[in-house]
């Protein structure tokens, strides 16, 4: 009977465990669940937890399946959109190596080194895995590709 007990708890510790990790919540309403936009960032694979907020949601809809971004101050590289997105203006304070912001209406900005900010973004989500990521991104120019079929929704 504890083998069958043992076996239960372990069980449901990871089922807890896999519930855990499928429900990050966004920072706008706790209650919606995330969705991911996957990306190759210069052949890098690069999934995008994305804010449950109305300017994620356009921009999952609206990104082209390939595009380029330009390096800014060499931290961040940025995109123009093709359509303005609706906005949630906020004073970030600090940025973080991974985030993935909108600044304006119509800029999309992904962020490779962490530093101190006045400015201020509307929240798009995070990328996933930020390790090396500035040397995966700090050269030039970033070749995005999206990759539709393995976008996730939890």
């Amino acid at each position: 009977m504890k083998r069958v007990v043992s076996f239960l708890l372990i069980a449901l510790c990871g089922i807890s465990f896999n519930l855990t990790a499928c429900t990050h919540h966004s920072s706008e309403n706790p209650q919606v669940k995330m969705k991911k936009i996957a990306l190759l960032l210069n052949s890098y694979k690069h999934r995008i937890l994305l804010e449950g907020n109305a300017s994620s949601q356009e921009l999952q809809r609206i990104l082209p399946t390939k595009f380029s971004m330009e390096d800014l101050h060499q931290n961040e590289k940025y995109y123009r959109l093709p359509t303005p997105l609706p906005t949630a203006e906020e004073s970030v304070g600090k940025i973080e190596a991974g985030d993935v912001l909108l600044y304006g209406n119509q800029t999309l900005v992904i962020f490779y080194h962490s530093f101190e900010t006045e400015y201020r973004y509307t929240r798009i989500g995070r990328l996933e895995l930020t390790k090396e990521l500035s040397d995966q991104l700090g050269i030039a120019q970033v070749i995005v590709e999206r990759n539709e079929s393995e976008d996730e929704s939890c």
